[in-house]
């Protein structure tokens, strides 16, 4: 309140009131919490194949890229499919490529998809499965941009290696 005659208001009771502050500071710690998880919802636990001379995926364009985990079948038969966390046979992964490069076509020219596959077989899975997925890309209806394969570098798998073997000698 001020007072008469002149004199300044004493602002020493004015404060901010910091809860909605910290309510939003909360809400997008858990926004990014659970956007971080479903990032990681693409990539299988996956034992890569090697490989001596390959490039590093920079990761731009990612909006385009479709990412396969072929899992090995243990049993033989054909393997576990996964696109996004969700298990698909042949049918159904041709049919949900197809809808994806059919949102990602060129405006222009011969209508090819901007749409790329990075996959993902597992060391132990049959060349067999790998060109299954190949096939799927390469039908005329869809028109794949660009496949890419996930591999290792086969001196970062040698040291993880040898790093699991020393944890497991010193937990004995």
């Amino acid at each position: 309140m001020a007072k008469k005659g002149g004199e300044e208001p004493d602002l020493s009771d004015i404060g901010m009131n910091m809860t909605p502050m910290i309510d939003i500071v909360f809400q997008l710690i858990v926004f990014l919490m659970i956007a971080n998880d479903m990032s990681r919802k693409e990539i299988e636990e996956l034992n890569l194949p090697a490989a001596l001379h390959a490039q590093e995926d920079k990761g731009d364009r990612e909006k385009y890229r479709i990412i396969v985990n072929l899992l090995k079948n243990p049993k033989g038969g054909p393997p576990a499919l996964k696109v996004k966390g969700q298990d698909m046979d042949l049918a159904i992964f041709q049919q949900f490529l197809k809808a994806e490069a059919d949102r990602n076509r060129e405006p222009d020219g011969p209508k090819a998809s901007e749409l790329f596959v990075l996959i993902r077989a597992d060391r132990e899975s049959r060349w067999q499965d790998v060109q299954w997925v190949m096939q799927a890309c390469a039908d005329p209806t869809i028109r794949v941009y660009k496949l890419q394969f996930a591999t290792e570098d086969p001196n970062k798998a040698l040291e993880l290696k040898k790093q699991a073997e020393m944890r497991a000698a010193e937990g004995k």
